[in-house]
């Protein structure tokens, strides 16, 4: 029988490469999806493949930067929202579309959740760094030297 600690850390590995796995599936698709959305609209606009390759990747870049800094910037305070089962407003059957918010307070973030949101800032900094940085391997008007 293996040591607790052996069992510990081959949990953790398996944990993370379930983690990369879902992360390289998330980057492919990204980077395919622009890719195929870029080509058809460049393709329907009659425009040069590699610029507009190159401009669907400075776009996705700039969106995925941009929610780098709107996740980057969230204050150290969380909503926590609460509904009253028994308030009779929010008893009415609304089809799906509208539901009742409740009553939201703020509580502050605990340790985990502040660092968990500073790590998905980076990732998403980096994810679309890269983006930009591949939307000029691409742009046709740029040169490296």
């Amino acid at each position: 029988m293996l040591p607790a600690s052996t069992n510990r850390s081959s949990q953790g590995l398996h944990v993370l490469r379930g983690a990369l796995r879902r992360i390289a599936a998330i980057v492919a698709v990204l980077v395919g999806g622009t890719a195929a959305i870029s080509v058809a609209l460049g393709a329907l606009a009659d425009k040069d493949l590699l610029r507009s390759l190159a401009v669907g990747y400075y776009l996705a870049g700039a969106g995925v930067l941009l929610c780098s800094l709107a996740l980057g910037i969230r204050g150290p305070t969380r909503a926590d929202r609460t509904v009253d089962e028994e308030d009779p407003r929010f008893n009415v059957p609304t089809m799906g579309l509208l539901r009742p918010v409740g009553r939201r307070s703020l509580r502050k973030a605990t340790p985990e959740e502040r660092r968990e949101s500073k790590r998905e800032s980076l990732g998403l900094f980096v994810l679309g760094l890269a983006l930009v940085l591949l939307g000029t391997a691409f742009d046709p008007t740029r040169s490296a030297f």
